[in-house]
């Protein structure tokens, strides 16, 4: 199988290339910059650009079986980012499929759960239920999931919750807090959390990518288990070996820490870890999904508990001296 891959050099986006590789398909991915390249897995070939690449009419694309599409913003300096990134790209990279000579066997869509918007307290959301994005982030990959739909080739959009595993800028935090020995939560019922082990998405995307099927799809990729942030502390403080202490922040002190690190951001141009984004998901009651559809329809089999998903996580970071050894 021939790949094409955008954001290949992410978390992500480096473990599915590595293991696209290592399954032998020929793997070429989309990177920036040189530098960039230099941390692609030994095998992978490299197309020079940009997500902005797609809307020049005389870009030729490799003609690929599959085009996989990971590139996203998660974390944006500006709220319209997310809607040039997470939507009109998507919309740009299908009309440059669209002017090449050939056609994929199948286009897949890195989407998130934040597409679907908080789930209910009481049930896990499926496929059946309509989108409701509580965040820019969320309604723009909301709308790519609609543009794939109406693609004139097979699709396949998938919904990840929270993605754990070695190399996540992201989670790098959360581990550095517990090592520290403190940590916090929301105050009030503890948040409920679907997650996946990077290793076991990976896994379900080689398995979407290669759906002979025709028409187009969407699945949730999230661990059958729901967890809830007690859990999430509760195991971190175990893969760092480290006590940890949580603390209960009520809403309106995130609230305030949200408008001043905005403000800071705004003034300074830094990043910004606290949006508007994340304060919406983080006050959340529940973000879970469930995986059964994509299990029933394409044979996944997630292996990863929540705790060797963190052990495998912290010993990645660890080896590249990002965290402490353990005590």
């Amino acid at each position: 199988m021939r790949v094409f891959v955008t954001g290949g050099t992410g978390f992500i986006g480096h473990h599915l290339c590595g293991r696209l590789v290592a399954r032998g398909d020929e793997v070429v991915a989309l990177v920036r910059t040189q530098s960039k390249a230099a941390g692609l897995p030994a095998g992978v070939k490299v197309f020079p650009g940009d997500l902005s690449i797609f809307a020049d009419p005389k870009t030729v694309l490799p003609p690929c079986d599959v085009v996989i599409h990971l590139a996203g913003v998660v974390a944006a300096r500006r709220e319209a980012e997310y809607a040039a990134v997470n939507h009109a790209a998507v919309e740009g990279l299908l009309q440059c499929l669209g002017r090449q000579e050939w056609k994929p066997r199948r286009f897949v869509l890195a989407s998130s759960l934040a597409a679907a918007g908080p789930s209910p307290v009481d049930r896990a959301w499926t496929e059946e239920d309509a989108p409701a994005p509580i965040d820019p982030y969320g309604a723009a990959k909301a709308r790519a999931e609609v543009a794939v739909r109406a693609a004139p080739f097979p699709t396949t959009a998938f919904r990840p919750p929270i993605v754990l595993g070695p190399g996540d800028e992201a989670s790098l935090t959360l581990f550095k807090a517990a090592q520290s020995g403190l940590g916090f939560r929301v105050a009030g019922d503890p948040q409920r959390l679907s997650f996946v082990d990077v290793r076991d998405l990976v896994e379900a995307i080689v398995l979407m990518a290669a759906d002979g099927r025709p028409g187009s799809f969407l699945y949730f990729a999230g661990n059958p288990r729901t967890i809830d942030v007690r859990d999430l502390w509760r195991d971190l403080a175990l893969a760092v070996g480290r006590k940890v202490t949580v603390v209960p922040v009520p809403k309106w002190a995130l609230y305030l820490a949200m408008r001043v690190t905005t403000l800071a951001a705004t003034l300074f141009g830094i990043h910004n870890q606290l949006d508007w984004k994340q304060y919406k998901q983080m006050t959340a009651p529940a973000f879970v999904c469930s995986s059964a559809a994509l299990q029933r329809d394409l044979g996944w089999a997630p292996r990863y508990d929540l705790a060797e998903c963190l052990a495998h996580a912290a010993e990645g970071y660890r080896q590249e001296k990002r965290l402490a050894p353990r005590r």
